[in-house]
C-alpha cells in the first residue's frame, strides 16, 4: 500500500483486463452499461474491481441488476487480514432519472475472502407497463481497512437509457 491512503484509481482499460477474472460483460441478458474499472488502495495489493450496472427492460416486467468481478482481494475477513472493513454496491432502477426500485448488495465478505471473483447481485424489479425513460445507476460505498478515512463514495456508469 502506497502512502496514500485511499486513493482511487479510475482506469479505463477494457472489458474483462483483470487478469484471472472472468469478465462480467456476459452480463447481456439486458442493456448494461460499459465496465468501470476501479482500482482500491488496499492494504498489499491494490484491489481491482470492474462493475456494469444492468437494466432489464422486457414488458411489462422492469428491472436492474450489477454484474461485479475482482481481481487481488483477501484471503481472510479477520480484521488486519481483510481489504475492506465494508463494500456496498448500491443499484437504482430509473425512469427519467428518478429511483423507482433500489437494491444494495453487500460485496466485503466476497471481496475479502477471495483473490479473484465474479459475482451478480440480485435483481430489483417491478410490473409495471409504462415504456420510455428506463435506466439502471448506482455507486459503490467502501471503507478501506486500517486506513482511518472512514466510508468513501465511487459514481458507477448507469446503463443507455431505453425507450420502450
Amino acid at each position: 500500500m502506497t502512502g496514500t491512503h485511499g486513493l482511487i484509481t479510475i482506469a479505463l482499460l477494457g472489458p474483462g483486463l483483470l487478469a484471472g477474472v472472468a469478465s462480467p460483460a456476459r452480463a447481456d441478458a439486458g442493456t448494461c452499461s460499459a465496465p468501470r474499472h476501479v482500482a482500491f488502495d488496499t492494504p498489499g495489493r491494490n484491489t481491482r474491481m470492474d462493475v456494469r450496472l444492468c437494466l432489464l427492460h422486457g414488458t411489462p416486467t422492469r428491472g436492474a441488476y450489477a454484474h461485479v468481478a475482482w481481481a487481488r482481494g483477501g484471503a481472510d475477513n479477520d480484521d488486519g487480514e481483510r481489504k475492506f472493513d465494508a463494500l456496498t454496491l448500491h443499484y437504482h432502477l430509473q425512469r427519467h432519472n428518478e429511483n423507482v426500485s433500489l437494491g444494495t448488495c453487500d460485496l466485503a465478505p466476497r471481496v475479502n475472502e477471495a483473490t479473484t471473483g465474479a459475482y451478480k447481485c440480485e435483481k430489483v424489479e417491478l410490473r409495471v407497463p409504462a415504456a420510455g425513460g428506463w435506466s439502471a445507476d448506482g455507486y459503490l460505498e467502501y471503507n478501506l481497512d486500517r486506513d482511518g478515512a472512514g466510508m468513501k463514495r465511487v459514481d458507477l456508469r448507469g446503463s443507455p437509457v431505453v425507450a420502450h
